[in-house]
C-alpha cells in the first residue's frame, strides 16, 4: 500500500481511528448537555416529591394529633421543617437541594419570593393553603417550573408541572 497512513494489524488506518474518535467525540458532545439537563429535571422532581409528602405528613399529624401542626419554610435559607406549636415540638430542618430553589409562595393574600412563611394544617383536615413553586437553578428552560398546590379545603397537596 503506498499512502501516508500506517495500518495495523487488524487493517485500519490511523485516520479511520481518528475518525472514529472525532465521531465519538460529537455525538458524546450533543448528549451530555441533554443528560445533565435530564439530571437536573430529576433532582427537581425529586425535591418537589419529598416536599409534597412532607405536607401530607404535617397533615396527617394534624389530624391524628387533634392539634394544629405548620409546615415552615425558609425561602432565604432554602429549608422547611414542621411544628407543632401548640405543644413546642420542632423536628429537624430538612435542607432542600441546593441545586433546586423556592420561586414564591402564593398564599391567599400574598406572594413571597423572600424570607420565611408558615402553612398551617387543622386537625380538621383543611390547611391555609397556598402554592410553593420550585426550579432548578441549573435548567436553562426557564419555564420548567414545579408547584405544590396544597388546597384549603380538604389540605392536601397535589403537584403541577406548568410553563410560567
Amino acid at each position: 500500500m503506498n499512502s501516508n497512513f500506517e495500518e495495523d494489524e487488524s487493517g485500519f488506518t490511523l485516520l479511520e481511528l481518528v475518525l472514529v474518535l472525532l465521531l465519538m467525540g460529537l455525538i458524546a458532545g450533543f448528549t451530555l448537555p441533554f443528560v445533565a439537563s435530564t439530571l437536573d429535571r430529576l433532582k427537581l422532581q425529586s425535591e418537589v416529591r419529598k416536599i409534597s409528602s412532607a405536607l401530607q405528613f404535617a397533615r396527617s399529624e394534624a389530624i391524628s394529633k387533634k392539634a394544629i401542626f405548620t409546615f415552615n419554610v425558609d425561602i432565604n435559607e432554602n429549608k422547611y421543617w414542621l411544628a407543632m406549636p401548640k405543644h413546642n415540638e420542632v423536628n429537624q430542618s430538612k435542607p432542600i437541594d441546593k441545586t433546586v430553589r423556592i420561586l414564591d409562595y402564593q398564599g391567599a393574600d400574598e406572594t413571597l419570593k423572600e424570607g420565611s412563611f408558615i402553612i398551617l394544617f387543622y386537625p380538621s383536615g383543611n390547611s391555609s393553603g397556598g402554592t410553593l413553586r420550585f426550579k432548578s437553578i441549573n435548567d436553562k428552560d426557564e419555564n420548567n417550573i414545579y408547584a405544590v398546590i396544597i388546597d384549603p379545603i380538604i389540605g392536601k397537596p397535589k403537584i403541577k408541572q406548568f410553563k410560567e
